[in-house]
């Protein structure tokens, strides 16, 4: 017997079958049982994939038929970033590049102020390599973290795992640099004949070089007497400090006095009391000097910048003069070869056999209050701005770290107390780190995010205050709102003669506490099931 297929079943069923084909295939469903199981298997699934195609009919939601309502413009935000944007603008204009031009003057190359100030050849004379581990640690780590992405079935303890034995292969490798020499005495002297081929690090009451330092030689005491040679640098921490000898690189002195009658080849860095180049003495670089008193009767190579009570200048300067000083004496021998300024609330005293390259640009300062200057307003604004915008990235980077640390700062006997050890005890323990050389990458990096702690105390202390007058917030939004309004009312406060330094001392103290109780709070380990329930019970 002939079959019928599931095409010619098909059209019977939808009725697109010839009248004759049609009469035919009923004839034969009537007596053939697998064709007429095939008809019946067909209008089934033809009935269920119709009741699935049809659509039932289902209420549109209430809220896509409601037109969306206009947003106001978040006028707030754009006043903010227009603020930070204004701050940023002013601090590089007002302060950084004025600074940059007039460091530049006197002797320190563009971008390595720091670096000739601290770092290069001073402690140690492994920066080098350090910078390579850390580059190397970066690539290291930015593979293992692209590879980890691609691979997600790796855990993330096995990509853990990699990158610490990544970390601990680089730190195993040994460093290129030598140590420097050190040497503890009450009085320490290297002999006239001597040379130490190596950096030199002493410490004692007296500290005498007269013979040759081949490096850098980083002195603290109460007297450092340099008749030597020094090739590298000089930074000394004492109380007098006294350069008779030469010194073929730079000259860093923190101290109350310094004396030189020697050469320097390169510039010199004095933090000081009372300062004085003799008449014999000769820098081939520039001079930069935070003192009391100066007196210049030698030879300056380059330029001579300055912040200085007193500052007599009697000798010859081969660039620009730029001193802001309380009174000035230009001296009869004095010769400058390049611009000269100076402002102060005095007017300078020029001999009239004085050589000057151009005439002596002279500014008289008036003290003014600041409250009566505009300029004042505008700066409390701007740093408002820039506050605010610091905050608004802690709530939007860290919204749970921020609650926790404005939520410590409710327990107020506590987080002052934590407050002083932090602000006290961090320098302290940073600048042990980086006597002991090993320490310093970790006392330096510990400074600046100290430096960025405090000023991230007032952030959270204003955000509690917010909170105080305007309620609990509820949302992101509410708590933004609610630094906004903390930070004013505390710019405002601190405005305010006398009660406004008190205020910003309580308020970075508070909030620095705050900061350290959290960070405690979070690094201190979860407890367990099992303590849990015994701590219910």
């Amino acid at each position: 017997m002939t079959h019928y297929d599931e095409m010619t079943c098909l059209l019977y069923l939808e009725g697109q079958l010839e009248r004759p084909r049609a009469l035919e295939l009923s004839e034969h469903v009537a007596g053939c049982a697998e064709c007429r199981a095939l008809l019946r298997a067909l209008e089934s699934e033809s009935r269920l994939l119709a009741q699935a195609l049809v659509e039932e009919d289902e209420a549109v939601p209430a809220r896509l038929l409601t037109p969306p309502a206009s947003e106001a413009m978040p006028w707030a935000w754009i006043v903010s970033f227009g603020l930070a944007a204004a701050g940023v603008y002013t601090l590089w204009t007002g302060i950084v590049q004025p600074w940059r031009q007039q460091l530049s003057q006197a002797g320190f190359g563009e971008g390595s102020l720091l670096t000739l100030l601290f770092f290069r050849g001073a402690f140690w004379k492994g920066w080098g390599e350090m910078a390579n581990m850390v580059e190397w640690i970066a690539v290291v780590t930015l593979g293992i973290l692209g590879v980890s992405l691609v691979r997600r079935s790796w855990r993330r303890w096995t990509t853990i795992a990699v990158v610490m034995a990544a970390l601990a292969a680089v730190l195993a490798l040994p460093p290129a640099a030598a140590a420097a020499e050190t040497k503890k005495a009450q009085t320490y002297v290297l002999p006239k004949n001597e040379v130490l081929k190596n950096d030199l690090i002493v410490s004692g009451g007296t500290v005498r070089i007269d013979g040759t330092v081949e490096g850098d030689l980083i002195a603290f005491g109460e007297t450092v007497e340099v008749n030597g040679r020094v090739t590298g640098d000089v930074i000394a921490f004492a109380k007098v400090v006294e350069v008779d000898g030469k010194v073929d690189g730079n000259v860093r002195v923190f101290a109350n006095s310094l004396w030189l009658r020697g050469s320097v080849d390169k510039n010199v860095s004095a933090f000081c009391e009372h300062v004085g180049f003799k008449e014999k003495s000769s820098v081939g670089g520039g001079a930069m000097m935070f003192v009391a008193d100066a007196t210049l009767e030698g030879r300056l190579g380059r330029d001579f910048l300055g912040f200085i009570g007193r500052t007599m200048l009697n000798g010859y300067v081969g660039g620009n003069v730029a001193l802001r000083s309380e009174r000035l004496s230009i001296g009869s021998s004095a010769e400058i070869a390049g611009k000269a300024s100076y402002r102060g609330p005095h007017q300078p005293e020029v001999s009239p056999q004085a050589r000057l390259a151009s005439p002596l640009e002279v500014k008289i300062a008036v003290h003014r209050p600041r409250y009566s200057s505009p300029g004042y307003y505008f700066k409390q604004a701007l740093a408002w701005g820039a506050a605010f915008l610091f905050g608004l990235i802690l709530v939007l980077l860290m919204p749970g770290f921020f609650s926790d640390v404005v939520r410590s700062g409710r327990e107020y006997a506590l987080a002052p107390l934590l407050g002083i050890a932090t602000l006290v005890g961090v320098p302290v323990v940073a600048i042990i780190a980086c006597v002991t050389i090993v320490g310093l990458a970790v006392g330096i990096g510990s400074v600046l995010l100290w430096i960025i702690a405090v000023y991230a105390a007032h952030i959270f202390v204003a955000t509690w205050l917010g909170e105080r007058l305007l309620g609990a917030p509820i949302g992101t939004g509410a708590v933004v709102g609610r630094l906004a309004v903390g930070l004013a009312v505390l710019r405002l406060v601190c405005m305010l003669p006398y009660v406004g330094a008190l205020v910003k001392f309580l308020v970075v103290i508070w909030g620095l506490g705050a900061l350290t109780l959290a960070i405690y709070r979070r690094l201190q380990p979860s407890p367990g099931p099992a303590a849990a329930v015994q701590a219910a019970a």
